[in-house]
């Protein structure tokens, strides 16, 4: 093998950047507009959005998701002038806020699912999601699960918790083995009695293969190129005629 076709192989093996797996779900940034009208408390900060439903139109309030409950659920568009949540979305200009109440030590739950589908080749699925609670408080748990096509939870995460708020988003990551098929994923907030809010934006739910374990890092494939390159010159250079000495 000449040294040029090997500097070519190179060239295409090693890769020269990460590449970012397609998101298996729409609107997961919460960006998308709501296709009915929002009714906005009377009173409340500026950018906060709230929605009272009757009854609860859940697909149309955030498209591509449904909402267990939307009565319970505020879609926030930034900057938010309210001090107990963040002023800026993780991502993009809006995120949702699972569930409040507007009496004292009520502990609320909601849920937001959306439908997905793990194409051939799928080995599992990797999730992400940022979220965060009211300053000040903690407690407020969310938590993923994967339902099957008979709405029975096939795979589910630990409880995510955001400690104190203080107008942070955390990431929280997951990971599972799951077959190729149709799904749900569905999010369960919990609020803790005092703050209700869990916040959540930039869902994201990406599909991995059998190849993705497989894949050797960037480092890997230099060092075998360099290998194959010094093994070539090795080559070469055994090659080579001996020269006889007059």
């Amino acid at each position: 093998m000449s040294l040029k076709l090997l500097a070519a192989l190179a060239a295409v093996l090693i890769p020269t950047g990460p590449a970012l797996a397609a998101n298996l779900l729409s609107n997961g940034g919460f960006e998308a507009t709501p296709t009915l009208p929002l009714l906005y408390q009377p009173l409340a900060p500026a950018g906060h959005i709230q929605h009272w439903p009757d009854p609860p139109e859940t697909s149309q309030y955030v498209p591509g998701w449904v909402l267990d409950d939307p009565s319970v659920a505020d879609l926030y568009n930034t900057p938010v002038a309210y001090s107990l949540v963040p002023a800026l979305a993780a991502e993009g200009s809006q995120y949702l806020s699972l569930n409040w109440s507007p009496l004292g030590g009520v502990i609320l739950t909601n849920a937001v699912s959306q439908g997905f589908v793990l194409g051939a080749g799928a080995t599992g699925i990797d999730f992400s999601v940022a979220m965060a609670v009211e300053a000040g408080f903690d407690g407020s748990t969310l938590q993923a699960q994967i339902l099957d096509a008979g709405q029975n939870v096939v795979a589910q995460s630990g409880l995510f918790t955001h400690l104190d708020g203080n107008r942070t988003w955390s990431q929280k990551t997951w990971s599972t083995a799951l077959a190729p098929g149709a799904y749900t994923l569905r999010l369960n907030g919990v609020g803790n009695g005092n703050a209700w809010d869990v916040l959540i934006d930039d869902v994201r739910l990406e599909q991995v293969t059998g190849l993705s374990s497989a894949v050797p890092e960037p480092a890997t494939w230099a060092l075998m190129v360099s290998g194959f390159l010094g093994a070539g010159v090795a080559l070469r250079r055994s090659k080579r005629p001996a020269i006889l000495a007059a």
